[in-house]
């Protein structure tokens, strides 16, 4: 309200001070500087007036856009790695009294994680990794992605491609060789396309969550209803399914509250394997039954796992059902850096399986290792293996170190 008064002042002294206001007549020159007094006085307060109502508008206009671009800002997405080099040495011992022995340098590819929070309760999950052939050829594989709907913590939805609810082994180390104490994957555990007995991939439906306020511990599950399997153990089914018939399987895990760290369950999956026409005693399709259970200890410095999966096919071609065994156990034990480990993988393949004929032996095998922690995200493992196969035996060295970024 100053600021107008000093303005319609100076304004009028402005006026006064104009040769072109200078009257003969003072009366008359009053008058007509009482007008233009009112004139100045009147468009003084239009402008005001629109100041105030102006103001309002555009501070809600404003508002209204920060709004509007933080309920519809991108996605963030977060993106990490994995990555491994070693140095591989073997001697193998034949039946047929044949002998040999390889040494090589690896690298073990990269292995490239991405998770982005679409919403409060969507998420998406991607893992590629880029592998390196023996034959030169650099591949691209697209592990998992995964769309997920979180409704709560008992209760979330997925759909693509992930690791299927079999064992604790599948569901908690991934493709990242950082992540696991080992240089490699238990047997029973290989990946499909490494001479892998079970399907450790689905292409469809997941639903997992957990009952933490169950009585005396907390209780987990992961379920699948997928594709099934292919024609051969390595073929995912990742854009069509042989046949109407779908995988569906899951897992059950249970914490005990009153010992930390210790954890076992229990899972089970249903498939139907397509015939293979052109293949013996492959003319009608296979039933498939896995069941398996696991138990794990994991509290600084222990790490105690034990697992083993159950096959059981029966082929509707023969008449024939056939059972096929594998299982492993693993120790360690944590001293600072270092973590020495031992483990025992043990395969068991039906001689009569024409599912798994030609692909994979009966394996016994010893590991011992020590692992040592390099930096928070590198680690150098040493690792000696024993292995005892129909028509081989071979000793094994590896140095590797697995690292994470």
């Amino acid at each position: 309200m100053v600021k107008k008064k000093v303005f319609v002042i100076g304004v009028c002294l402005l006026i006064l001070g104009n040769p072109r206001f200078s009257y003969g007549d003072d009366s008359e020159r009053i008058r007509e500087l009482e007008r233009k007094v009112e004139e100045l006085t009147r468009t003084v307060n239009e402008l005001m007036a629109r100041k105030e109502t102006a103001a309002p508008a555009v501070t809600e206009e404003i508002s209204e856009a920060l709004n509007e671009e933080e309920t519809t800002a991108a996605p963030k997405l977060t993106l990490r790695g994995f990555g491994h080099v070693q140095y591989d040495y073997s001697r193998s011992d034949f039946s047929d009294d044949t002998a040999g022995d390889t040494n090589h340098f690896t690298v073990g590819g990269v292995d490239l994680f991405m998770t982005s929070q679409i919403s409060d309760k969507i998420s998406f999950l991607n893992e590629t990794t880029f592998e390196l052939e023996a034959d030169g050829v650099n591949k691209l594989d697209v592990e998992r992605v995964l769309l997920k709907y979180a409704a709560n913590d008992k209760f979330n939805v997925s759909i693509g491609r992930g690791h299927t609810a079999m064992g604790y082994w599948n569901q908690t180390f991934h493709h990242g060789r950082w992540l696991q104490t080992t240089t490699d994957r238990p047997a029973i555990y290989r990946w499909e396309d490494e001479g892998g007995i079970l399907p450790v991939h689905f292409v469809g439906m997941e639903f997992s969550g957990a009952f933490v306020d169950m009585p005396g511990g907390t209780l987990s599950y992961v379920a699948n209803l997928a594709n099934g399997r292919g024609k051969i153990a390595d073929e995912v089914k990742l854009v069509e399914d042989n046949n109407d018939s779908k995988m569906a399987g899951g897992m059950l895990t249970y914490k005990p509250a009153a010992v930390e760290g210790l954890g076992f369950g229990a899972n089970y999956m249903h498939d139907t394997i397509p015939a293979r026409a052109g293949t013996a005693n492959r003319g009608g399709e296979i039933d498939e039954n896995l069941s398996g259970a696991h138990i794990f200890y994991l509290k600084d410095p222990f790490e105690v796992i034990l697992e083993g999966q159950l096959v059981n096919h029966f082929n509707h071609a023969t008449g024939v059902r056939d059972e096929t065994v594998g299982s492993y156990g693993q120790l360690a034990y944590k001293m600072g850096k270092y973590k020495p480990y031992v483990r025992f993988d043990w395969l068991n393949i039906s001689d009569r399986d024409p599912f798994f004929e030609g692909l994979v032996e009966d394996e016994t095998s010893h590991t011992l290792g020590i692992r040592y922690e390099v930096a928070t995200f590198n680690a150098l493992k040493l690792e000696y293996r024993h292995i005892d196969k129909d028509n081989s035996q071979s000793s094994e060295a590896v140095i590797q170190s697995s690292f994470a970024f």
